[in-house]
Formats: structure tokens, sequence, C-alpha cells
């Protein structure tokens, strides 16, 4: 059952088949994994919310439900590794002889135009590592919604 229909969002995850090779995969798979863990707790009553008002017991939808609805990623030091290269990259497209306040002007106009999309696209990157991964995410959680 696929979690999102949309042509626009299919066509994000089409984009992400392009883009993802297999060692991506791996590696958002560990932080995944990892994620789930650090938040299991947090997980163990979504899972009890989804099953109460809605009647939700498939686990990937409502793993996927979970991420959206916390809007987190899995690994912040590497998503902020990578956002700071996007705005750094910015910054440096608009002058070399950029003095201090120029500098910070033109790192605030990119978190402005690109900090809520690149967080959004990192989301659906996510979403489409559970999609990918799930057969060897899921065991690992399970496992540990039963401790």
């Amino acid at each position: 059952m696929p979690f999102l229909k949309t042509k626009k969002q299919l066509d994000i995850f089409e984009q992400f088949e392009s883009e993802f090779s297999k060692k991506d995969l791996e590696e958002m798979k560990a932080s995944a994994i990892d994620f789930f863990m650090k938040n299991i707790g947090a997980l163990k009553q979504f899972i009890k919310k989804m099953q109460k008002d809605f009647g939700q017991n498939d686990l990937i939808f409502t793993l996927k439900m979970f991420v959206l609805n916390h809007n987190k990623v899995f690994n912040m030091v590497e998503y902020m590794k990578n956002q700071s290269g996007l705005a750094e990259g910015y910054v440096q497209s608009q002058g070399k002889d950029l003095n201090p306040e120029e500098r910070r002007v033109a790192l605030n106009q990119w978190i402005e135009k690109n900090a809520e999309v690149y967080r959004k696209r990192t989301v659906f990157k996510q979403i489409y590592c559970i999609d990918k991964m799930i057969a060897e995410i899921e065991p690992s959680i399970k496992k540990a919604l039963k401790e």
C-alpha cells in the first residue's frame, strides 16, 4: 500500500530512486533504526494512539506517520552538516569579498528561502528509506516494541 499517492509526491520518490545509492540507503537505514530506538517510548505511545484513534495497525504506515508527525530527522548531525554546506555554497556564490554583515545577511536569506524546504525534503527521503528498507528495519523495531 503506497503511503504517498499524489503525482508530485510520486515524482519526488522517483527522483530519490535515481539519487540514492545502495550505500546511501544502508546509511539511512542505520540512522532510521537508531532514531526509532532512541524514541521507542514516544513511538509506543504514538502506536497506541494510532490504534485507538484510527484503528491503525499497520506498523509501516505508523512509522511513516511518526516521522511526519514529529518532523524530525534521523541523523541531526549529518542533516546540519549538509544544510550548512548548502548554505555556505550559497554564501560563496554571492561573492568572495563579503564582510561579516553581508555574510550574515546572505546566510539568513538562504535560511529564509530554503531551510523549510530542505527539512521537508529530508523527511520525505526518510519516508522513502522506510519504504525501501522496511524488511531490514521492521524486525529491530518490532523487537524493541515488545521489550
